[in-house]
């Protein structure tokens, strides 16, 4: 009887350390469960993280594409400008020296007159243009400063999101 004893003490200590580990397994499968969620859950944020990154980056190449071109057609414009001013400076002086002329000459041509005078009109109206023109593409190149700034300031928030993710996680963990 005191064998059968043993055998049967033996055997219900087994139980119950059988019994314990399947606990233990349990819980860790559990465990695994959640890291194994959470894990998919990070590679589908990632994932998201990423497209997002992808945009933003063709924004930023579109937007240094446009500004780029911007400066181009401003370096042109500018180019125009000069010379424009220049021809204007030009036909001032020969209005000058025509008007010069017709003080000491008082038969002078008043169509030639009259024709350097639409002449000189349509050039100040030429440089007004321009002038108009260059300013409005200076207010194109702030706006699109502007536009890079904020999305450089939007990519860093990202960056912000995701260092608070990380903190989220480490105390989950």
């Amino acid at each position: 009887s005191s064998g059968i004893n043993a055998e049967y003490g033996a055997l219900s200590s087994e139980k119950e350390e059988r019994s314990k580990m399947q606990k233990t397994i349990q819980n860790l499968q559990g465990q695994l469960e959640k890291y194994s969620k959470l894990a998919d859950e990070k590679k589908n944020q990632n994932k998201v993280l990423e497209m997002d990154l992808v945009k933003l980056r063709k924004d930023i190449e579109a937007m240094e594409r446009a500004e780029k071109k911007s400066g181009q057609s401003q370096r042109t414009v500018e180019v125009r400008l000069d010379r424009a001013l220049e021809e204007v400076e030009k036909y001032k002086s020969l209005l000058s020296a025509e008007r010069a002329k017709s003080a000491e000459c008082s038969n002078i041509d008043k169509d030639s007159f009259n024709s350097l005078t639409n002449e000189n009109k349509i050039l100040q109206k030429q440089k007004t243009e321009l002038i108009n023109a260059y300013k409005k593409q200076m207010k194109l190149i702030d706006v699109l400063r502007k536009q890079k700034l904020h999305l450089e300031a939007s990519r860093m928030l990202n960056f912000t999101q995701e260092e608070f993710m990380k903190v989220l996680d480490w105390k989950n963990a």
